[in-house]
This record gives C-alpha cells, sequence and structure tokens, in this order.
C-alpha cells in the first residue's frame, strides 16, 4: 500500500507541474515540503512503537527529517519574498542541521553507548560537526546568500562531502547490524541517504545551478523519491524484513570500537578545515574534538573495565558452582577428585599419611520409599550440614560423592586420628534425631569406611579408595551405624 501511495505521490507531482505551469512552482514547494514531512511522520511513529528514546534512534530521525522540512519551508519563504540568490543562507543552515540527529544515530545506537554521560559526550560532538561545518561554510556566503556563483559551486560540494559521509555511515551500519531492529532502522537510513545523496548532487550542480535554477520543474520529482523511499522502508515493520544474517564479526568490531572516534575525526577535521577562515573556531573545534573523544574513551575504558570484572566474578562463581554439589551445596565429585588428586601428591612428597572416609547413609532406599524423595532431600541436606560441621579444619574436605554416600579426605592424618573423626560423624548423625522407621534404632544413621596410608612410589589412589569402601561395606555387615577401617602398606 505505502508504495502505491508513493508511486502515486510522484505522478501527482509530475502531472501538476505539467498541466499548472503557471504554478508550477507552488505545487512543487507543497510536494517538496509534504515529502519530507511525511517521512518523519513516519520515523515519529515507528520511534512511537520502538520507544522514544534517543538510544533507538528513530525519534532522532524524525527531527532530522523534520530540519530539512522547514529548510524547505524557508526556502519558500524567501521565494515569497522575492530572494534572488542561488544559496540562500537561512535554508542553508538548516539543510546542515538535519545531519547533526543521524550523525548521532550513526555513532551511538545500538553500540552498547552506556551511561548518559557518554551519550551526552556523543551528542555534543555530533552537535559541535554540525556547527563547525556551519562555520565552514558561511566562512563562503552570508544569510543573505552566496556571494558569487564559485561560492555556490563550494557550498554544493560541501552538501555532497555532507551527504556521502551520511550515506558511508549508515550504510556500514546497516551491514554491521546484528538485530532486527538495528537493520530495519539502518536499511531505512541507509536507503535514504544513498539516494539522497545521489539526487541532491546531481539537483544541486546540475539543476539548480544550471538547467532550472527555480523551483517548479520535473527536476524536483528527484528530491521526492528519498523521502518516500525512506517511508516506504520504516512503514514496514520489522518481522516482514529478511532474517538478519551474520554480520561479519570484523566489521562489527569495527563499527563498535569506531564510530565515536569516527564523529571526533570528522568534528577534528572541519576544525582543521576551519583553521584559516575562522581560527578561532577552528581551535575550539579541535579542543571539543580531543577532549570529547579522550573523554569518551576513558569512559568506555572503565565501562570495559567494569564489565571485565563482573566477568571474571561470574566465571569465579560459575567455577564454584561447577564445584558445589547443587542439593547439599557442599563440594562435588569433582572436587573432591581434584583436591585427591592434589592432597595425594602432597603425601607422597612429604610422606605424610592421609585418610579417607568414605560415608553412607544406612538404608537410604527404604527411607526414600517409606517417606517420599522430597524427604530424602531433605535427609542428604540436614546429614551435609551435620557432617560438615564436624570437620574441623580447613585442610580437610566433604565432598558428595555420589547418591546418598559422601566422602571426606583427611590429609596429614593417620588411622587413629580418622577412627576418632569416623566416630564422631556417627555421633553427629546420630544426634539429628531424623526419624526412620526402617533403622533398627528409628533413626537416620551413618555407616563409615575408613582407610588410611602413607602414599609410597608404586602406591594409587585408587588402592585407597578401594581400602576404604571395603571398610564402608564391612561395616554395613556388622550392622551398620559404625564404622569400620582398613591399614594399608604400601609396596
Amino acid at each position: 500500500m505505502m508504495v502505491l501511495l508513493a508511486i502515486g505521490f510522484l505522478l501527482l507531482h509530475a502531472v501538476l507541474i505539467l498541466v499548472l505551469p503557471g504554478h508550477a512552482m507552488a505545487a512543487s514547494y507543497a510536494f517538496l515540503i509534504a515529502a519530507p514531512f511525511l517521512a518523519s511522520c513516519v520515523a515519529a511513529r515507528r520511534g512511537l512503537i520502538a520507544g522514544i528514546s534517543p538510544a533507538r534512534g528513530w525519534s532522532p530521525v524524525a527531527l532530522s527529517l523534520l530540519l530539512w522540512t522547514l529548510g524547505m519551508v524557508s526556502s519558500l519563504r524567501l521565494d515569497l519574498l522575492g530572494n534572488t540568490n542561488e544559496v540562500p543562507g537561512e535554508s542553508m543552515l538548516l539543510y546542515i542541521l538535519y545531519g547533526v540527529p543521524i550523525s548521532y544515530v550513526a555513532a551511538t545506537v545500538g553500540l552498547d553507548s552506556g551511561s548518559y554521560v557518554q551519550r551526552g559526550v556523543d551528542a555534543v560532538l555530533a552537535i559541535s560537526l554540525g556547527y563547525l561545518y556551519f562555520a565552514l561554510m558561511f566562512s563562503w556566503t552570508t544569510l543573505q546568500g552566496a556571494s558569487s556563483p564559485q561560492s555556490a559551486q563550494m557550498i554544493a560540494t560541501m552538501f555532497d562531502v555532507e551527504n556521502g559521509f551520511l550515506a558511508v555511515t549508515t550504510t556500514v551500519r546497516f551491514f554491521a547490524a546484528d538485530t532486527l531492529k538495528q537493520r530495519h532502522l539502518f536499511a531505512a537510513l541507509a536507503s535514504f541517504t544513498c539516494l539522497y545523496a545521489l539526487s541532491a548532487a546531481y539537483y544541486n550542480h546540475h539543476v539548480a545551478l544550471d538547467v532550472a535554477p527555480d523551483i517548479g520543474s520535473v527536476y524536483d520529482l528527484l528530491i521526492d523519491i528519498p523521502f518516500l523511499v525512506f517511508a516506504v522502508v520504516a512503514w514496514r515493520m520489522p518481522s516482514r524484513i529478511t532474517r538478519v544474517p551474520n554480520p561479519p564479526i570484523g566489521l562489527v568490531r569495527f563499527v563498535r570500537s569506531g564510530s565515536p572516534l569516527l564523529l571526533a575525526l570528522s568534528v577534528l577535521t572541519i576544525a582543521l578545515l576551519l583553521l584559516r577562515p575562522r581560527f578561532d573556531l577552528g581551535v575550539a573545534g579541535v579542543i571539543v574534538a580531543v577532549l570529547g573523544y579522550g573523554l569518551r574513551s576513558i569512559l568506555s575504558q572503565v565501562k570495559q573495565s567494569e564489565a571485565e570484572d563482573r566477568l571474571r566474578n561470574d566465571q569465579t562463581m560459575l567455577a564454584e558452582l561447577a564445584m558445589r554439589d547443587s542439593l547439599t551445596s557442599i563440594p562435588n565429585r569433582r572436587a573432591f577428585e581434584e583436591a585427591f588428586e592434589r592432597e595425594w601428591r602432597l603425601a607422597l612428597r612429604t610422606q605424610q599419611a592421609m585418610s579417607l572416609l568414605l560415608i553412607d547413609i544406612d538404608l537410604f532406599k527404604q527411607y526414600n520409599d517409606r517417606y517420599g524423595h522430597l524427604a530424602g532431600d531433605a535427609c542428604l541436606r540436614d546429614v551435609a550440614v551435620v557432617l560438615h560441621e564436624a570437620v574441623q579444619r580447613p585442610s580437610d574436605l566433604l565432598a558428595r560423592y555420589g547418591g546418598e554416600e559422601f566422602v571426606l579426605i583427611l590429609p596429614g592424618t593417620p588411622l587413629s586420628g580418622a577412627r576418632e573423626v569416623a566416630s564422631r560423624l556417627c555421633k553427629r548423625v546420630r544426634q539429628l534425631n531424623v526419624s526412620h522407621d526402617d533403622s533398627p534404632i528409628r533413626r537416620v544413621t551413618v555407616s563409615v569406611g575408613v582407610a588410611s596410608m602413607v602414599p609410597a612410589e608404586g602406591a594409587t589412589r585408587e588402592e585407597l579408595i578401594a581400602a576404604a569402601d571395603g571398610a564402608l561395606y564391612e561395616a554395613k555387615r556388622r550392622g551398620r551405624n559404625r564404622a569400620e577401617h582398613a591399614a594399608i602398606n604400601p609396596p
């Protein structure tokens, strides 16, 4: 529907110019004002849908198109007053300023600009770029217009530079867009800026300064086209746009890091060009560019450092979670295996005894069958808390070995000390007084297998585990709720 309306708009514009040659200027002005105003309204509508925040992009674009509309209204006013200058300065100011919001969008939208201070710096750079560009162009003209045809040609060329800059930056942002909403925004912007750069270059150099200096010719349709294309593309819902391809990662990184730099470099370039005609403004522009980019870089580095700190904290937390049992919150089997290997090597090097306790909740299957799995999980948690509280040294490690079985590493502990710990664990679990009708003593109890050895060359960790497992089996065989031990003599 929007495509048909755009085509009808162009046809009606052409027909009125051809049919009413005596009123061609008035008719053409009506369409040249209506086209950018329509595009501005479509951008504003899209902004209301996507969000009016400048970070979304659509509201600055609507402002940009409105500034261009006001520029055409200014041209109409000057023509009604009988202006004969080829480059009226009043309207030219608005045509220059229209590029400021688009420059801001290209430099900030979707680039994680971060704090309001960073976005404020970007806004200052964009405004400075527009003002310095305006000052540079007005070094060749005044509000009354260009002083000579040469000045008019120079100004037309500078408009080409501005339009080309906007076309390049928005096109790059389109190809680097990695979300559907960004791709929609920059598809509309890139199609507009590219078409406008071409049509404005042809119109400014060939039409306005040569074949048709006055508004009211069929060449005016060239100016309608970019705005109508923008309206058509922006009107479409993002979901109707082709799926977003994965942009080249190098291009994405370049855009994310280079867009604010490009804005500062643009300010710096215009400021350097201003040094000769307006030294004071040129110096001020250089200062703004350097300070703006410096402050922007510092804020970006601070934000990057904060992001790196959060990433490190997240990695540490994830590493800790990977070593924790999700049910009991004590170390899991993976943590046990890493600690066991580390302590084994230390004991082998220092020739100190180390002990291992395997702890199993007695008749836990029957407990689950009678009381349910939720009660079984609660029982596991309660036992884990008691066992953990009974471990007294920081070097000792209690872990969930699997199911209802726990394991305790006691570095530097001989068999006698390990047996005392095992007896204490059995007593503490009994004192929980968790009811268990299938247990001989009507309470939840544990059996403990204790093994101890001094590692030597040729001995293996598996021998210690096997010995503790055998001792645990013996404790089960002898009636449970007890600890049994095994001593290993290394070869």
